[in-house]
């Protein structure tokens, strides 16, 4: 049976691949560890989750630890992506995953980047070495989307953290137009924003070429300030008005307007 399982599971047939990988959790056995183990790098992510669930299944299994230890470090960045996966269903995560993490991060597949930096995070929350990565990742990494999702994760990470607000406001002057709309976005979650963020947030509502940008600059000025409406000076108040009023776009303007209304609130 085992050996039938095994030759699906090299199937050119993704279906066949997956429904192997789902047949092994009714029947796990030792001798598919292997085949799993090489199912997690599959390029298609149905039969990769089927592996890693029938992994994390089989954990109790002496050899499975162990096997997606050494996948961590296999050279194909799907694979260790998987193994980082399932191994966190299986114990706690740890910075013996970081690696794997920051390689699943530069990944194509948009929802595998997801996936790894979500464990970032959740590794992040009980491994202090991580939030330097993360720091340096979106401050220096070469791959714009790489600096998009660190931002994302600094923000769930430690939106409390100095170094963080430096990092998403130095964010803001990203070449790439997807990774600085993630900067802004992210400075919105700030739990103790120094004033300077909200003086970068005002003088972008005027200064910041892109459109889409001044508009998540006035949602990051109405959360933020609804927190700490004790920061809101007349020269936020003034750039909020003034975009309020402008002639080319009318999404800005309701934004500004929004946040106007919210501030309004804040203070009384």
């Amino acid at each position: 049976m085992s050996e039938a399982i095994a030759q699906r599971l090299a199937s050119e047939d993704p279906d066949e691949r997956a429904a192997a990988c789902r047949e092994t959790l009714a029947q796990p056995a030792p001798e598919l560890i292997e085949p799993l183990i090489t199912a997690l790098g599959d390029p298609v992510k149905a039969v990769s989750s089927a592996a890693s669930e029938a992994l994390a299944r089989a954990g109790g299994e002496v050899a499975v630890v162990p096997a997606l230890r050494r996948a961590l470090r296999d050279g194909d960045p799907v694979r260790e992506l998987g193994a980082a996966l399932t191994l966190a269903r299986l114990e706690p995560p740890d910075v013996r995953l970081l690696p794997a993490l920051v390689r699943g991060l530069e990944l194509p597949d948009q929802k595998r980047r997801w996936w790894a930096a979500k464990l970032l995070v959740e590794t992040g929350r009980v491994e202090g070495q991580v939030l330097p990565v993360l720091l340096g990742l979106a401050a220096d990494h070469p791959d714009p989307a790489v600096r998009r999702m660190t931002r994302y994760c600094l923000r769930e990470l430690a939106p409390d953290d100095p170094s963080v607000a430096a990092t998403l406001a130095a964010g803001t002057r990203d070449p790439d137009l997807q990774a600085r709309r993630a900067a802004y976005t992210a400075l919105a979650s700030l739990l103790c924003p120094p004033s300077s963020v909200f003086e970068l947030l005002a003088a972008a509502l005027a200064s910041e070429d892109d459109g889409a940008c001044r508009r998540i600059a006035t949602v990051a000025l109405a959360q933020l300030g609804r927190a700490n409406p004790e920061q809101i000076d007349e020269h936020v108040l003034r750039a909020l008005r003034t975009a309020a009023e402008d002639p080319d776009d009318p999404d800005l303007r309701r934004g500004a307007d929004r946040t106007l209304e919210v501030l309004r609130t804040a203070a009384r």
